[in-house]
């Protein structure tokens, strides 16, 4: 990761932290395409559960960076580390689908889901043998299926 990049996502979190007197501690880490930023605190003004505020505060800091920097550099950003134990909980989960899947021989189609979300579970389960993945559905109903992957021909 570029250290300005680190250093201007530092800067800015910091900052706004410190505006909304707030007390934490801002992580930035490089992640897979984009740069994962964790706001680590006890945080009141900050709504740390609402996932549209989170994506906006986010595009937020890549539009600093790309104004401050000229960098076009994706955040992902986190409060306590929760966004990245739901997606450790949705990867073990659809893991564990992929198993009974397996067993079972039947598909398995899961909840409605934004679009990170079901592409982690492409991801997740792409190398998995005995099973594919693939999307239904339209719009805010959009989910993932999981199926049996057609066995090899001889």
């Amino acid at each position: 990761m570029d250290p300005q990049v680190r250093e201007a996502l530092l800067r800015f979190f910091q900052g706004l932290l410190a505006v909304l007197k707030e007390e934490g501690r801002v992580e930035v880490l490089p992640k897979e395409g984009e740069v994962y930023v964790n706001l680590q605190g006890n945080f009141k003004a900050l709504p740390q559960d609402d996932p549209a505020f989170r994506e906006a505060l986010a595009r937020l800091a890549a539009l600093h960076l790309r104004t401050a920097l000229r960098a076009a550099v994706a955040v992902d950003l986190d409060f306590n580390g929760q966004e990245e134990a739901r997606r450790r909980q949705l990867v073990a989960r659809a893991l564990a689908l992929a198993e009974r899947v397996k067993a079972e021989g039947r598909p398995i189609e899961l909840e409605p889901m934004p679009p990170k979300d079901r592409r982690l579970i492409h991801l997740a389960l792409a190398e998995v043998p005995g099973v594919r993945t693939h999307s239904v559905g339209r719009d805010e109903n959009r989910r993932v299926v999981i199926e049996p992957a057609e066995p090899s021909a001889p």
